[in-house]
């Protein structure tokens, strides 16, 4: 008997240690969710909140931008405070602000002051999002599967956040905030009590750093490309609630649709074609699709239906898009994995940051259908820059190790 009790004891441990980080891997997947609920949360109210305080599309639109300007430039520091804190702590915090800024928009009456709350938001996901990836390629062990766990969640929460604002909001803009700040507090208590990894011993890297990550050509081609595409990605989400004139309610509906197809093409189509397909063609024929999306939205003589449809059915490309350069930012840089998303999270938001605000501006000033005009030019520059650096990416990502 003392054979199978000391294979027991000696297994026990590394079973209870697998368990506890499967846990706090899931528990980690649901903030994440629950994170990007908070993103999406606001698209169906967007044109309540510009009715109910009297602000032009391009004041609405700064409820997107000070977000992401925030989160754009909050992510260069990220990776060091994480460093410095810890992980787990650096996680808490961001929830926390997000929390707190959730229920301070819920209570404010006026577009800057939403605006400015909006930005703290930012800086606590950009304190979150980053931090949640680290914790998951540690918590996983696998580059490829935590990625897709994280974009899973992307897509989940980018399809539930719609439609939670669409049924609070059909009742006050003010609701869609408040639960918001509900959830974030949820997965505050889940990420405190189930999370415990050992925190890294490396120093703490200069910001310098991150700049210098896009010395790497296959890096950098990535990061334009990420900052190009996420322009485009966020000017569908900010500015097609403006545009397709639909109830709060309809908008929810759209985008839980939309956000259904996001969360399907980061995970099963885009794990199936990674593994068929060269992952540079794959991002060339998605960026090709979504530049005849943005054409076909802004200028083709289509049915409002058929347009809600074309929007919903773009969640695939979408996702697959947002899977891929994720993937891509980890595997070609060859870099630490806290420089290398800090990099490329600092372009890819800088590019969202822009695309709300401008999107407000150019339809208040040149017409409804042109901020269309400008996705498409953005998201075909993405397409030269990765139809020029495919081989290096192609080579780049297989000389990564953890790819094999």
């Amino acid at each position: 008997m003392a054979v199978p009790f000391s294979l027991t004891s000696a297994a026990g441990p590394e079973a209870a240690q697998s368990a506890r980080q499967g846990i706090a891997a899931w528990a980690v997947t649901a903030a994440c969710l629950i994170v990007f609920m908070g993103i999406g949360v606001v698209d169906p109210i967007l044109p309540e909140i510009g009715h109910q305080l009297g602000a032009t599309p391009t004041q609405v639109e700064l409820l997107f931008t000070t977000y992401l300007g925030v989160m754009a430039v909050m992510t260069l520091f990220a990776g060091n405070i994480g460093t410095r804190l810890g992980r787990r702590r650096v996680a808490l915090i961001g929830l926390g602000l997000i929390g707190l800024f959730a229920l301070a928009c819920g209570l404010s009456g006026s577009i800057p002051a939403l605006a400015v709350f909006r930005g703290g938001w930012g800086l606590g996901s950009a304190l979150f999002t980053p931090t949640a990836l680290v914790l998951l390629l540690a918590l996983i062990g696998h580059a490829e599967k935590a990625i897709m766990r994280y974009e899973a969640a992307i897509g989940l929460g980018m399809s539930m956040g719609p439609l939670l604002g669409g049924v609070l909001g059909s009742h006050g803009w003010r609701f869609p905030f408040l639960g918001a700040a509900a959830l974030m507090l949820l997965a505050l208590v889940a990420v405190a009590v189930f999370v415990r990894v050992p925190e890294s011993r490396e120093p703490a890297r200069p910001v310098g750093d991150v700049f210098r990550a896009y010395r790497h050509p296959a890096f950098l081609a990535v990061g334009l490309t990420g900052l190009l595409y996420y322009f485009g990605f966020f000017l569908l989400l900010g500015y097609t609630p403006l545009f397709l004139h639909l109830s709060t309610l309809g908008l929810g509906l759209t985008f839980f649709g939309w956000g259904l197809l996001l969360g399907l093409g980061s995970t099963l189509l885009a794990e199936r074609l990674l593994h068929r397909v060269r992952a540079s063609r794959i991002v060339l024929g998605s960026l090709a699709g979504l530049t005849l999306l943005f054409v076909l939205l802004g200028f083709a003589p289509l049915a409002g239906g058929v347009k809600i449809a074309l929007v919903v059915l773009s969640g695939t490309l979408f996702g697959l898009m947002n899977a891929l350069l994720t993937t891509l930012s980890v595997e070609v840089a060859h870099l630490p994995r806290a420089t290398a998303t800090s990099a490329y999270n600092f372009l890819r938001w800088l590019g969202a940051a822009a695309a709300p605000v401008t999107s407000g501006f150019v339809a208040e000033h040149l017409g409804a259908p042109v901020p269309y005009a400008f996705g498409a030019v953005a998201v075909a520059l993405a397409v030269g820059i990765m139809a020029l650096a495919a081989r290096p990416i192609d080579a780049a990502r297989a000389s990564d190790p953890h790819v094999h």
